[in-house]
Protein backbone atom coordinates (compact mmCIF):
# COMPACT_ATOMS: atom_id res chain seq x y z
CA UNK A 1 0.00 0.00 0.00
CA UNK A 2 1.29 3.43 -0.84
CA UNK A 3 0.64 6.16 1.70
CA UNK A 4 1.12 9.33 -0.34
CA UNK A 5 -2.23 10.67 -1.52
CA UNK A 6 -4.17 8.65 1.04
CA UNK A 7 -6.11 9.37 4.21
CA UNK A 8 -5.74 7.49 7.48
CA UNK A 9 -7.74 7.40 10.70
CA UNK A 10 -5.60 7.81 13.81
CA UNK A 11 -6.83 7.02 17.34
CA UNK A 12 -4.67 7.83 20.37
CA UNK A 13 -7.51 7.36 22.87
CA UNK A 14 -7.42 10.96 24.11
CA UNK A 15 -7.48 12.27 20.53
CA UNK A 16 -8.63 11.11 17.09
CA UNK A 17 -7.73 12.54 13.70
CA UNK A 18 -7.77 12.00 9.96
CA UNK A 19 -4.35 12.36 8.32
CA UNK A 20 -4.21 13.17 4.61
CA UNK A 21 -0.66 12.53 3.42
CA UNK A 22 -0.55 14.73 0.34
CA UNK A 23 3.14 14.29 -0.48
CA UNK A 24 6.48 13.58 1.17
CA UNK A 25 6.49 17.22 2.27
CA UNK A 26 2.81 18.03 2.99
CA UNK A 27 0.22 16.63 5.38
CA UNK A 28 -3.24 17.86 6.33
CA UNK A 29 -4.62 16.66 9.63
CA UNK A 30 -8.15 17.07 10.92
CA UNK A 31 -8.61 16.50 14.64
CA UNK A 32 -12.05 14.93 15.04
CA UNK A 33 -12.06 14.26 18.80
CA UNK A 34 -10.07 15.66 21.72
CA UNK A 35 -10.46 14.48 25.33
CA UNK A 36 -13.77 12.77 24.49
CA UNK A 37 -15.29 15.86 22.84
CA UNK A 38 -16.04 16.13 19.14
CA UNK A 39 -14.02 18.77 17.29
CA UNK A 40 -13.16 19.71 13.72
CA UNK A 41 -9.74 21.39 13.60
CA UNK A 42 -7.78 21.25 10.35
CA UNK A 43 -4.22 22.29 9.60
CA UNK A 44 -1.85 21.69 6.70
CA UNK A 45 1.82 21.37 7.67
CA UNK A 46 5.12 20.95 5.88
CA UNK A 47 6.60 17.56 6.73
CA UNK A 48 9.76 15.54 6.39
CA UNK A 49 9.05 11.87 5.69
CA UNK A 50 11.56 9.05 6.04
CA UNK A 51 10.79 5.47 5.04
CA UNK A 52 12.43 3.27 7.69
CA UNK A 53 11.35 0.03 6.00
CA UNK A 54 8.43 -0.87 3.74
CA UNK A 55 5.20 0.36 5.40
CA UNK A 56 7.10 2.00 8.33
CA UNK A 57 7.53 5.77 8.14
CA UNK A 58 8.78 8.57 10.36
CA UNK A 59 7.13 11.96 9.83
CA UNK A 60 8.13 15.20 11.50
CA UNK A 61 6.57 18.67 11.42
CA UNK A 62 5.92 21.88 13.32
CA UNK A 63 2.37 23.12 13.90
CA UNK A 64 1.29 26.76 13.79
CA UNK A 65 0.78 26.69 17.60
CA UNK A 66 4.49 25.83 17.98
CA UNK A 67 4.15 22.10 18.77
CA UNK A 68 6.88 19.98 17.19
CA UNK A 69 5.72 16.48 16.22
CA UNK A 70 7.46 13.20 15.41
CA UNK A 71 5.33 10.23 14.37
CA UNK A 72 6.31 6.66 13.61
CA UNK A 73 3.57 5.19 11.40
CA UNK A 74 3.60 1.39 11.14
CA UNK A 75 1.06 0.72 8.39
CA UNK A 76 1.83 -3.01 8.31
CA UNK A 77 0.78 -3.48 11.95
CA UNK A 78 -1.68 -0.57 12.28
CA UNK A 79 0.29 1.14 15.08
CA UNK A 80 1.28 4.79 15.40
CA UNK A 81 3.64 6.36 17.91
CA UNK A 82 3.77 10.11 18.43
CA UNK A 83 6.06 12.35 20.41
CA UNK A 84 5.49 16.07 20.63
CA UNK A 85 6.89 19.03 22.45
CA UNK A 86 4.74 22.06 23.23
CA UNK A 87 6.09 25.62 22.94
CA UNK A 88 6.40 25.59 26.75
CA UNK A 89 8.69 22.55 26.64
CA UNK A 90 6.20 19.89 27.80
CA UNK A 91 6.99 16.51 26.22
CA UNK A 92 4.18 14.05 25.45
CA UNK A 93 4.33 10.47 24.13
CA UNK A 94 1.35 8.52 22.78
CA UNK A 95 0.70 5.18 21.11
CA UNK A 96 -2.40 4.48 19.05
CA UNK A 97 -3.84 2.88 15.95
CA UNK A 98 -3.68 3.93 12.31
CA UNK A 99 -5.99 2.54 9.64
CA UNK A 100 -7.62 3.26 6.30
CA UNK A 101 -10.94 4.95 7.21
CA UNK A 102 -13.22 2.97 4.89
CA UNK A 103 -16.16 3.40 7.23
CA UNK A 104 -15.89 7.18 6.92
CA UNK A 105 -16.54 7.04 3.19
CA UNK A 106 -13.12 8.46 2.27
CA UNK A 107 -11.37 7.56 -0.95
CA UNK A 108 -8.00 5.83 -0.74
CA UNK A 109 -6.06 4.93 -3.84
CA UNK A 110 -4.30 2.17 -1.92
CA UNK A 111 -7.35 -0.07 -1.79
Amino acid sequence: MKIIGNKFAVDFGMAKAILHIQSETSLTFTTTEKNGKETNETETVQTKMTELRPQLYMLTWKEKNGNTITQIQDHENGIIYANWTSPGGEFTHAKGTISVPRSLGLHNSAQ
